[in-house]
């Protein structure tokens, strides 16, 4: 599966994505390098924003967008979502995401703002750009390679969710 966004599909709007990243400010702020120990490439801030009543929200507006796709998502079940933050230096190199986690089939993120030079988010076979268009909601198999390009001024917010076979919905995996 490509890099799948559409615009006139289901987007947060730009206070929406200002809620979002305002939760920040009461969530514990996380470095990448808890998780990639020893990856000079891998520099960015990340935020677990736990499903709640204030956040279901943001789980159900992705299950809307994913119920095309994947009818049986329960995406408005899952337990947490990850806000990333990429400041001027920070970057991702570039990556695919079942290497380290095997049981994931399918990423959806959002992207938060767009008011950033540099950070460019990439995908790869074939080879594609992310939009700078602060909204826009997008998914990929978890094996697409993909990379987030070093940020040169302002910083970069997104919003991502790594999903299981049973959070799509899907019992058989022969149907991806």
């Amino acid at each position: 599966m490509n890099l799948v966004t559409h615009e006139y599909m289901i987007k947060f709007s730009e206070k929406e994505c200002k809620d979002i990243i305002d939760l920040s400010n009461s969530l514990e702020e996380n470095h990448s390098s808890i998780i990639f120990k020893n990856q000079k490439e891998v520099n960015y801030y990340f935020y677990t924003i736990v499903r709640n009543d204030s956040s279901q929200w943001i789980f159900d507006r992705f299950k809307s967008y994913l119920d095309e796709f994947y009818p049986n998502n329960k995406v408005n079940e899952y337990p947490q979502l990850y806000l990333h933050r990429y400041p001027a230096g920070c970057r991702f190199e570039k990556h695919n995401d079942s290497t380290s986690y095997p049981d994931q089939l399918v990423n959806i993120g959002a992207c938060l703002n767009d008011s950033y030079l540099g950070g460019e988010f990439i995908f790869y076979s074939p080879d594609e750009v992310l939009p700078k268009v602060a909204g826009t909601i997008y998914h990929m198999d978890s094996y697409r390679e993909h990379e987030v390009l070093e940020i040169l001024e302002g910083e970069r917010w997104s919003l991502i969710g790594f999903l299981k076979q049973k959070d799509i919905g899907i019992v058989n995996t022969n149907l991806l």
